[in-house]
């Protein structure tokens, strides 16, 4: 099977400082749940934004389906495909969810009958229904992000980029975005998500890529690290990784 996304020796440099991530190679497949995880200031956010495409990368190479990206058309056709969620809020808190869903799906050229139903069903899945006319700003943190989630969506991307969306939510809220999670790995959507919480990882996650001072340092299923590392937690995994890099 062919990656989805693939990645040669990718580096990413801002001014004089080091490198925050540095000649990594990785490769992700069609409707994989991955998680980035490691240590504060590892590279994992800017890994992230430069698979998205938010961040040029200073040098290597990124591939879609096989193909570079080579020129500003080129990406706009990739970005109709690709779905972000950044970690912070992304929606306007003056309008209400629906107008930041019919806003968020404009420039994809989405016609009007299917972008209704899209939109739909959305709500329904996020349980969002109910708040379909509340102002963003007068939601609580783990509606927001609902909300955040569905815009993310709401264009029917292959690829969705989640940045520590759970941070900081309650329980109920964090559960129903793992179930989404789940439902998108069976509609065969590459999922590839950053968080501290490693129960998350363990649940959900296809394949694990740890990365440290922006070195990817570890590749393999949780199940493969937990037994590489004789521990059957993924935070023991990391705290091992993190003391070896010293």
């Amino acid at each position: 099977m062919r990656p989805i996304i693939e990645t040669h020796q990718l580096v990413k440099k801002f001014g004089r400082n080091k490198p925050a991530v540095n000649g990594v190679s990785l490769r992700i497949y069609p409707g994989q749940v991955i998680g980035l995880i490691g240590p504060n200031s590892s590279g994992k956010s800017t890994l992230q934004r430069m698979l998205s495409t938010v961040l040029r990368p200073t040098d290597g190479a990124i591939k879609y389906n096989g193909r570079h990206v080579r020129n500003g058309i080129q990406k706009d056709r990739l970005r109709r495909n690709i779905g972000y969620v950044p970690q912070g809020d992304c929606l306007y808190g003056d309008l209400t969810i629906e107008e930041n869903l019919l806003l968020f799906s404009e420039p994809y050229g989405i016609k009007k009958k299917v972008r209704k139903a899209r939109i739909e069903n959305l709500l329904v899945r996020l349980e969002l229904t109910e708040r379909r006319n509340y102002l963003v700003r007068n939601l609580s943190g783990g509606m927001a992000k609902r909300a955040s989630i569905a815009a993310a969506l709401v264009h029917n991307p292959k690829i969705i980029f989640m940045d520590e969306v759970t941070m900081g939510l309650d329980p109920t809220s964090r559960l129903r975005i793992w179930e989404l999670v789940k439902e998108l790995k069976r509609d065969h959507v590459t999922v590839i998500m950053t968080t501290h919480y490693l129960n998350e990882v363990q649940s959900l996650c296809d394949n694990v890529f740890i990365l440290s001072k922006g070195i990817l340092v570890e590749d393999d299923t949780p199940e493969a690290l937990l037994e590489k590392y004789h521990t059957d937690d993924l935070d023991d995994v990391i705290q091992k990784v993190i003391k070896s890099e010293l």
